[in-house]
């Protein structure tokens, strides 16, 4: 009545992570296994790669799920307000690497993703989402009347600049699920900052599309880089944490 699938998700030094999902009706059952590893190993096993080494690439498969998990990633609302745009053309790639202040791996790595917010949401999120809820959900948009108010109040109480700054958070949500992803996939991963947004909006040619880049994150595997060895710099969880009884 069930059927199920594994699915190897990762393979981190000799041990292996392996997805069951058993699925029954419209009900789905995950199942993790692992042999020693786990999401804080994955965590403590990445570092922000500078180095990558330009022979290495990663499976298709492997930037799909990467991709989809970014899809997947919660939004306020659920207005999903960022667009994730894979540049593979080594024209446009050497280009952003000057606007990014000539980082290698912008370059060097297996895929260039970049982040951008979306910069229309005042004047068509809100419809957008409530037509594709309703197609997803089987209702109306007239059934939906109070989840709109409530996103239009959201945004209505933001001036543009809050605005602005509230697209550009949403898209460091998706930045963490691709990181954590990543790395549950042995796949390393440097994300940017450092970079010239408006040259990278013009180069992507992103104000026609109604798009601001926010970040940009590389994916491949580490070259040479003495990162990789160097020890977690963290603080303790007693200052991270704070317990409110």
């Amino acid at each position: 009545m069930y059927t199920t699938k594994r699915y190897i998700l990762a393979s981190l030094d000799a041990c292996q992570y392996t997805l069951s999902i058993r699925s029954f009706g419209s009900n789905y059952f995950f199942h993790f296994t692992h042999m020693a590893h786990t999401m804080i190993d994955a965590l403590n096993w990445r570092f922000a790669t500078r180095v990558f080494d330009p022979t290495k690439n990663i499976a298709e498969a492997d930037l799909d799920t990467i991709l989809e998990s970014a899809r997947l990633t919660a939004s306020s609302f659920g207005i999903e307000a960022w667009k994730f745009i894979v540049v593979e053309d080594p024209k446009v790639r050497a280009a952003l690497r000057a606007a990014g202040y000539d980082q290698p791996k912008i370059t060097d790595a297996s895929a260039l993703v970049v982040l951008a917010a979306r910069t229309d949401i005042r004047e068509n999120i809100s419809t957008e989402l409530m037509e594709r809820t309703a197609k997803i959900k089987g209702v109306t948009v007239e059934d939906l009347a109070g989840y709109k108010q409530m996103v239009d109040g959201a945004i209505g109480m933001r001036d543009d600049a809050a605005l602005a700054a509230w697209a550009s958070a949403q898209t460091y949500i998706a930045l963490g699920t691709m990181m954590a992803t990543a790395s549950l996939l042995a796949i390393d991963n440097g994300p940017m900052e450092g970079f010239d947004p408006v040259k990278v909006d013009e180069i992507l040619g992103l104000p026609a599309q109604h798009l601001h880049a926010t970040t940009m994150l590389a994916l491949g595997y580490r070259g040479e880089d003495p990162g990789a060895s160097a020890p977690k710099v963290r603080r303790a969880k007693d200052e991270e944490n704070t317990f409110v009884k």
